[in-house]
């Protein structure tokens, strides 16, 4: 709604009134009503706050230049980003969505808990009071978990099979991108404004929704053993599970 109810109400006054600037007005204006609502609710304005943000960016574009049709260039770039960015990271072997399975390993976010404490206010002042001696052995320990945070955050890239998921859930965001660019990008250079206001709501969170549901269909018929591909021992010294009787889906 946040991202569809701006849509709609500048592409109705550009019909209405062939004017630029007063359907970005008005389309500025709803994305300021609906995040009024959720103010009202009590909700959180973070979405609409980057609609709402979005809105005036376009709004602005398009006003500048004069060409309705410009309001939607903000988003047709943004494809062309998503496009390179998770291909350009597919290709190098560095897929985005690796660091996205990373987060969720609990011992990287316990190390990264404690890396957090360790430069807390409270931290250093406990540490005020202890011998110099002591000081330094935790800071070596410090120095220990933040090298064993950095080393989990890529560890997954030891994963040949973790690598590969990661890549496909990568090219699924890629396709859909092209997508938009296939739809949106030929009806930008004519002009059509109507179109493109309907190309976008349809290639938005309904178009995401799908590829969500394509990458929830191939992790669900997908088997990825968290094995060691370059050894038999994972990076913390103790032996890799057999995946034989140890399956673990990613």
């Amino acid at each position: 709604m946040e991202s569809a109810l701006p849509t709609v109400g500048f592409v109705v006054a550009w019909n209405a009134t062939q004017d630029v600037t007063r359907a970005a007005l008005i389309a500025v204006v709803v994305a300021g009503v609906v995040a009024g609502l959720r103010l009202v609710q009590g909700q959180t304005l973070r979405y609409a706050g980057y609609s709402l943000a979005a809105v005036i960016l376009t709004a602005a574009l398009a006003t500048r230049t004069g060409r309705a049709q410009d309001a939607f260039l903000p988003g047709i770039l943004m494809s062309v980003g998503n496009a390179i960015l998770f291909g350009g990271a597919n290709l190098v072997r560095w897929p985005l969505f690796g660091f996205l399975i990373a987060a969720g390993d609990p011992d990287l976010a316990r190390t990264a808990a404690a890396v957090r404490s360790s430069g807390s206010r409270a931290t250093r002042a406990e540490r005020a009071a202890l011998s110099e001696d002591e000081r330094n052995a935790l800071e070596a320990a410090d120095e220990a978990a933040a090298s064993e945070l950095n080393q989990a955050f890529v560890r997954w890239r030891r994963h040949a099979g973790i690598v590969k998921v990661a890549s496909r859930l990568g090219w699924i965001l890629v396709g859909l991108a092209l997508v938009r660019l296939s739809i949106q990008v030929p009806l930008y250079l004519q002009g059509s404004v109507e179109a493109l206001g309907i190309a976008k709501i349809v290639l938005g969170w309904p178009a995401y929704l799908v590829a969500v549901g394509i990458a929830a269909l191939m992790l669900l018929r997908g088997h990825t053993p968290l094995d060691d591909p370059e050894g038999p021992e994972d990076p913390d010294g103790r032996d890799s599970p057999d995946v034989s009787t140890n399956p673990t889906r990613a």
